[in-house]
């Protein structure tokens, strides 16, 4: 048998040895798409660990790129200060986008736009203003009201569902009760189908932009004007209204004008529907 010189032998387990022996920093590396770790041995480089993220090599363990930790929902904003954003919208206690005034509903921010649905969507404490209001086609002109029509003994109408979105706006309406005798002739009735938060007031005046309540109302003011009504009633047989003598003073309500209004301030979208009966 034919021997090898000693420091072949030498030699040989010395390159096994490098080969196989146990790298600690080595042993959870992993290849990513594209990694390439000493493919070209005339590159100085070769062998070298990619650390720039992406397609080079990945690291479980202490070398490489930087692991990421676990993201929590609530992060730290520039200050250190616990963001704690229940909606994820970015705003809440503590975050650099400021607080927000329902941490449930993603929906409602100080970022978020305003929109005509009976709530503060922009936490400004101010519900629907700024708001765009759908035309709801009823005049604001006292000389060229909006029509409710003739209203017969023993007959009723709706108005349309209106808007009045400015503070201090008026919208205007005329109604007719055509005249059939004293006393008789029907219950002339007027009062709201709809006022949402009873914002809506309306008064009976007698002649188009008449700047006086007409009397004989149900309500209205020290007076006996029918201003800041919810509800208005012509009665020949009210003893406190129409009662002989005084029924002779007080003219048949033929034909009437109403102006209805808002008590709330601001801007809004709340709604309201006149309802008209005799």
């Amino acid at each position: 048998m034919q021997l090898r010189p000693f420091h072949v032998l030498l030699t040989t387990s010395l390159l096994v040895a490098c080969s196989v022996g146990e790298n600690s920093a080595g042993d959870n590396f992993t290849f990513g798409d594209g990694g390439d770790a000493g493919a070209n041995t005339s590159d100085p480089t070769a062998g070298a660990v990619d650390t720039s993220g992406g397609d080079g090599l990945t690291s479980g363990g202490s070398m490489g790129v930087t692991s990421n930790d676990d993201n929590d929902d609530n992060d730290d904003n520039a200050d250190g200060v616990q963001c704690i954003d229940g909606d994820g919208d970015d705003y809440g206690d503590g975050c650099a986008a400021g607080p927000d005034c329902d941490d449930t509903n993603p929906e409602v921010n100080p970022g978020a736009a305003e929109t005509c649905n009976g709530a503060d969507d922009n936490c400004d404490d101010e519900i629907d203003n700024g708001c765009e209001c759908p035309d709801d086609g009823v005049s604001g002109a006292c000389n060229a009201p909006s029509d409710l029509g003739i209203v017969e003994a023993g007959g009723s109408t709706l108005g349309v569902v209106g808007t009045v979105p400015q503070e201090g706006s008026v919208d205007w309406y005329t109604v007719s009760f055509p005249f059939t005798g004293r006393p008789g002739g029907g219950t002339p009735t007027i009062g709201f189908a709809i006022n949402t938060g009873d914002a809506f007031v309306f008064d009976v005046v007698a002649a188009e932009c008449d700047a006086a309540g007409a009397p004989c109302g149900e309500g209205g003011d020290a007076m006996g004007s029918a201003v800041g009504l919810t509800d208005w009633t012509f009665a020949d047989t009210d003893p406190g209204c129409c009662a002989p003598p005084a029924d002779s003073m007080v003219a048949w309500p033929d034909q009437i004008w109403l102006r209805v209004y808002r008590t709330s301030m601001g801007a809004s979208c709340d709604t309201y529907q006149l309802e008209v009966t005799r």
